[in-house]
């Protein structure tokens, strides 16, 4: 690779202002990343008047960050982040078949999102990468607000002191959940019931828009004593003003003279924007459980909170806002509703599918309101198209990675990146041999070819939880063999997952009968059927799959591109029900032609996907 070639794919980063604070084993600052591809593979929507198009990316965030290094560095005005917590928690998603319900709770089932199980160092690594990444990406006048809990904020709080320099902080803002669990105590403690919000600028010049909350009636008539034909007021002192204010003052009604003869200016309570808002946040609760705002997602925060945020940080439609955990969007999606321009990310599949559905729905509304608008209306600016990408090309390993993942998933496996080892679980390092095939001898050698690398002490500090091989069973001697291997004496596991089932599902692809009409000037698509194994599965409706009277009830959306060009999904017809309706399954669209390629993308309620390209032959 030439010198100019390298320049091209790899990006220093800055050496962190602060100085290094907090430690952990294995600690490296992030000196350079590598620039991943990024593949477009959905729009939605034109391109607004200047060209800008939203961007969604389906990939780890390190990559997608390193992706972004080439066009955004220094160029984001605001990130809010709501990253893993490491509360040793599971987090699952509720998710409802779609129309009438099926007799008792089969219709309800719960898919595991995430498991935010760390080990210590692993958690502090990866956040630091990644906050120095974000630094990178940031304008100079921009800032990040980083959530998180009393998990791990005070770790936190290190290291963004570290990432961003102890003088760049602003704030930590305290936002009381008021969740109704929450407010009850606990048996050995005080109830927990406040989140962090860390608030941190790249450099002095930082944006902050002052908030203000209304007044209540109570405070009011509390702290405006005074009334008059204008309203209830309050005064305050004069500080030498001009003689020149003094007259517009008091043309304006607002000079009050005390008993004393001492001038004082009045306050009107409608006048004044209200309470100025601190750091301490009381007045938003989270998502209640019949709000029309719950997506059913785990750790979902309400929009009000993301659009204070937005606020307080950012000036104009021109500001970029980024959110690399969007989770089920709400960041996105309050951006998109300021006129914001944005950028997101989230490595779960079914992350993007909601975040996509949810900013469509808010696109179409006010793409309908811009409609209902007369001329005379100024109108509200809107960036009218987003676009979806995949990094390092997901799609084409997916199916290679997949027995893996569930495998991980499964028993809890923390994946670590850059090891030999592929993650951890309760301390212990875990290899996944690969499952297509049984654990040999060489399997076994090279695991403690890795440990026996590492000097005495490494050695005891880094496996004294032990080793564990999992695996889809192994030679009928390789026990024997690695207790021969094991001169050091770690605990060691090898454990098969066809004689230890956990109800392990491999995923089938879903599978659908589409036929293609022409009636006239119009292609009529039609969905006949559509059968979604892992679903079926997790139902227990495998072997019975007419309890299910009609396919929609499993689909959350179908996506049609009446002119795919082979590479770009652009639906025109997006069909995505509400919670409790069902997609139609019948589409007209314009017809051009012989050669036409006609893509439909099927969606169903696990965001498990289904892609046929149809294509109109000669008359």
């Amino acid at each position: 690779m030439t010198q100019d070639e390298k320049q091209l794919t790899m990006f220093d980063i800055e050496e962190v202002p602060g100085r290094p604070m907090l430690h952990w084993l294995g600690k490296r600052p992030l000196r350079a990343v590598k620039y991943y591809e990024a593949q477009l593979k959905e729009q939605y929507g034109e391109p607004a008047e200047d060209g800008w198009v939203n961007r969604l990316y389906w990939g780890d965030n390190l990559q997608v960050m390193s992706h972004l290094m080439k066009e955004f560095r220094g160029k984001i005005k605001l990130i809010y982040i709501d990253p893993p917590f490491d509360s040793k928690a599971d987090y699952r998603k509720r998710i409802k078949l779609k129309g009438r319900e099926l007799e008792g709770d089969i219709s309800v089932i719960e898919e595991k999102q995430y498991t935010d199980i760390w080990a210590n160092d692993l958690y502090l690594q990866f956040m630091y990468e990644r906050l120095q990444l974000m630094r990178e990406l940031l304008a100079e006048e921009g800032t990040i607000f980083l959530h998180c809990d009393w998990h791990r904020s005070h770790y936190l709080r290190c290291i963004l002191d570290e990432v961003f320099g102890s003088d760049n902080f602003l704030n930590e803002i305290v936002w009381r959940r008021q969740t109704p669990s929450g407010m009850k105590a606990l048996a050995n403690k005080l109830g927990q019931d406040h989140d962090i919000i860390y608030w941190y600028s790249k450099s002095s010049s930082y944006t902050y828009n002052p908030q203000y909350l209304p007044f209540t009636d109570e405070y009011i008539m509390k702290n405006f004593t005074m009334e008059d034909e204008r309203g209830r007021y309050k005064t305050c002192e004069i500080q030498e003003p001009s003689e020149e204010t003094l007259n517009e003052w008091k043309e304006a009604g607002l000079l009050y003279v005390t008993s004393g003869g001492k001038l004082r200016l009045k306050q009107y309570a409608h006048e004044m924007k209200g309470l100025l808002i601190d750091d301490i946040w009381t007045d938003i609760s989270a998502i209640a459980s019949n709000s029309a705002e719950r997506l059913d997602f785990p750790t979902q925060k309400p929009e009000a909170l993301v659009e204070r945020i937005i606020r307080i940080a950012t000036d104009s439609p021109a500001d970029i806002v980024a959110d690399f955990f969007c989770g089920s969007g709400t960041t996105l999606a309050v951006a998109q509703k300021l006129g914001r321009r944005w950028i997101g990310s989230d490595i779960n599949l079914g992350a993007i599918h909601t975040t996509a559905r949810r900013v469509s729905q808010i696109i179409k509304e006010q793409q309908k309101e811009t409609q209902q608008q007369t001329l005379l209306d100024e109108g509200k600016k809107f960036y009218p198209a987003f676009a979806v990408y995949n990094v390092n090309h997901y799609d084409i390993f997916k199916n290679a990675l997949e027995a893996k993942e569930i495998v991980m998933k499964l028993y809890g496996v923390e994946p670590v990146k850059r090891s030999f080892f592929d993650g951890l679980l309760d301390g212990k390092w875990v290899k996944v041999v690969e499952l297509n095939r049984v654990c040999s001898k060489e399997d076994v050698q090279a695991v403690f070819d890795e440990i026996l690398s590492k000097g005495e002490k490494e050695i005891e500090a880094t496996y004294r939880r032990g080793v564990l091989i999992l695996c889809s069973g192994h030679e009928y001697d390789v026990l024997d063999y690695a207790k021969r291997l094991n001169v050091v004496n770690i605990p060691f596991e090898i454990r098969d997952i066809l004689t230890d089932r956990k109800d392990i599902i491999f995923k089938r692809p879903p599978e659908a009968d589409i036929a293609l009409k022409l009636d006239g000037g119009k292609a009529v698509v039609e969905i006949r059927q559509f059968y979604s194994p892992m679903l079926l599965q997790k139902l227990q409706l495998e072997d019975d799959p007419e309890e299910i009277d009609d396919w929609r009830q499993l689909v959350e959306a179908v996506l049609i591109d009446p002119n795919y060009d082979g590479e770009v999904l652009r639906p025109a017809i997006q069909d995505i029900p509400g919670k409790k309706d069902i997609v139609s399954g019948v589409y007209e669209l314009p017809l051009t032609g012989p050669g036409q390629k006609i893509a439909v993308k099927i969606v169903d309620v696990l965001s498990e996907e289904y892609f046929e390209v149809l294509e109109v032959g000669a008359r």
